[in-house]
């Protein structure tokens, strides 16, 4: 497979793993409703298996996609060849050993390319993408290597605690990608936006969610005060960039609604460890189908978008993937509370797939243009050797 690729050609890793990514998504979920009634791969029946996949497997592909930039084509092929790998294992086996070197070469692969990029950073909140990254890689390992060993509380201790960790690099990431495209709207106004990144609140976040996930085994009732006080961070830092200046751009308008979602996601989780753990699922879906999902789908159209230069804000189906993932998150939470659990369950897991398919639709039809514009480009240059 490698000598298709000549050692010189650079692709953007975005253009393989978004797609990659949305095809897993559109199709994670199905299955795992489709196997807890006995017709799709065991390994999705259980929650752990279908929360590793969410969390270790699609968000995975779309932090490669998003941090890992151009790079030659026949490593990227590696990183894909071992997420797919992982995957397809993780279906079949996830007790196997294969499982596991998969996963782990995977996330080393990840960590060697992107920790010493990350680390020439300057400023204290900047690097602490290093060990965030560098938590989560080895946290991968270690929850796979727990189900080998069925060390099942470890696993699943491990498994729900990592969900702060995911939460923490969305503040993080959202936060610079929203204030820098808030900010150039408001100048495009004749205002000036003065919260943009907001460090104060920034620092405030990484400190009180990385206490909340160090004190969570030894203080449950701590950890859950700190993330109720780093979702009202959240929500006070999104206030502050005054979204509503932007209601002409539906583009900004959804990426907050998904930062919005990520401060409730924090709060409901603090909530639920402060009350003793009831309804821990419907906090956690909160973060992880409401935040991860709208942030996730905005982000691989947003930056897919601007490499083929066009505007985000003029594309519809941004506004339409944005509303069905918020129908998902509302119709999965509220399972947890109604009688009609599996119908709503059902509703959810369409709404999902359905808000990811409007996504890939959008990646595979950039895509298009890229290679018509090569073709055309090429047989100019043809023309004019002629």
């Amino acid at each position: 497979m490698l000598q298709w690729f000549p050692d010189e050609t650079k692709t953007h890793a975005h253009q393989w793993f978004f797609p990659a990514a949305c095809v897993y998504a559109v199709l994670m979920v199905p299955l795992a409703m489709l196997a807890r009634h006995g017709y799709g791969p065991g390994a999705l029946a259980a929650p752990t298996g279908h929360a590793f996949e969410m969390l270790f497997g699609f968000a995975l592909a779309l932090i490669a996609g998003y941090l890992l930039g151009p790079m030659p084509a026949r490593r990227l092929a590696l990183f894909i060849v071992t997420w797919l790998l992982a995957r397809l294992m993780g279906l079949i086996d996830p007790a196997n050993w294969l499982t596991l070197v998969s996963n782990a070469a995977f996330v080393t692969l990840l960590a060697w390319h992107l920790l010493p990029r990350l680390r020439v950073a300057k400023k204290w909140r900047n690097r602490t993408l290093v060990p965030l990254l560098g938590l989560i890689c080895a946290i991968t390992i270690a929850i796979t290597l727990m189900n080998q060993l069925d060390y099942r509380w470890l696993h699943r201790f491990l498994l729900d605690e990592s969900v702060q960790l995911f939460a923490l690099l969305m503040l993080f990431m959202g936060g610079r990608m929203l204030a820098p495209a808030v900010a150039g709207e408001f100048y495009r106004q004749g205002m000036e936006l003065e919260a943009r990144v907001q460090p104060h609140i920034e620092a405030g976040l990484i400190v009180t969610v990385t206490a909340a996930f160090v004190l969570a085994p030894i203080a449950t009732s701590v950890s859950g005060v700190l993330l109720i006080m780093s979702g009202i961070l959240a929500a006070i830092r999104l206030f502050r960039w005054q979204l509503w200046h932007c209601l002409a751009r539906p583009d900004l308008i959804c990426l907050g609604l998904g930062y919005g979602w990520l401060a409730l996601g924090l709060m409901l989780l603090g909530w639920v460890k402060l009350s003793g753990g009831d309804y821990f699922s419907t906090a956690v879906h909160a973060i992880t189908v409401g935040a991860l999902g709208t942030l996730a789908a905005n982000v691989m159209v947003r930056v897919t978008l601007l490499h083929v230069k066009q505007y985000p804000s003029r594309i519809p189906q941004i506004v339409i993937m944005t509303t069905i993932m918020s129908i998902a998150a509302l119709t999965r939470m509220g399972a947890d509370f109604s009688a009609h659990r599996e119908i709503l369950l059902a509703i959810a897991a369409v709404a999902w797939s359905t808000s990811f398919l409007f996504v890939l639709f959008v990646l595979l039809d950039c895509r298009t243009n890229i290679l018509q514009h090569k073709s055309v480009k090429q047989q100019s240059l043809a023309k004019d050797k002629i």
